[in-house]
């Protein structure tokens, strides 16, 4: 989207109160530059231009920062008291785009966001509340099985039917039929 069209999008979301919570991921990168070399300000600093939009910042790396912060945001949409963005901070782990590799670019900020994997992080505080090595495997080797059994269940389904593409873009319109009188009461003119 363009800045035009997410200005837009955000005017519309918060002068209707949409109960609506936009989550940025923001890994700092652009495709080969870093954000400092592309923008004057993140998501989080944009966002501050339009009154009456909810925002949080999180670090996105870390599992309750950004679970707090997505609480929050959705309480405050679920009131009905307009939308949220959140800004997640998250290290950039892989390849930004498949057409360049991430060693001509990086440099030595990939081994600083491989400090920031949210993975082991979250595997630490497990352990340090009380987990066990045995039982934090036998979830991963779940979350696998869950994978597979599930991604086996994608590909063996039908593909879609073309024609039913747009069946669930929309909700179904409150007014189905016209209603009332077209014109004032009064003279009608020619």
């Amino acid at each position: 989207m363009t800045e035009g069209e997410v200005s837009e999008a955000l005017q519309m979301a918060i002068l209707h109160k949409l109960p609506i919570v936009y989550l940025v991921q923001d890994n700092d990168w652009g495709i080969s530059a870093t954000g400092r070399e592309m923008r004057a300000m993140d998501a989080y600093e944009f966002a501050a231009g339009f009154p009456g939009l909810h925002r949080v910042r999180v670090d996105g790396a870390d599992i309750i920062s950004s679970y707090n912060g997505l609480s929050e945001a959705f309480e405050h949409v679920r009131e009905r008291r307009g939308p949220a963005l959140v800004h997640a901070k998250c290290p950039l782990l892989g390849h930004h785009t498949s057409g360049v590799r991430r060693e001509w670019y990086r440099g030595d900020n990939l081994t600083e966001h491989q400090q920031h994997d949210p993975l082991p992080r979250l595997h630490r505080r497990l352990l340090h509340a009380g987990a066990t090595e045995e039982e934090l495997a036998a979830l991963a080797e779940q979350a696998r099985a869950t994978v597979a059994a599930d991604w086996a269940e994608a590909l063996a389904a039908p593909d879609p039917d073309p024609a039913t593409f747009a069946d669930h873009e929309f909700a179904p319109p409150a007014v189905l039929e016209e209603a009332g009188e077209r014109a004032p009461p009064g003279p009608k003119r020619h």
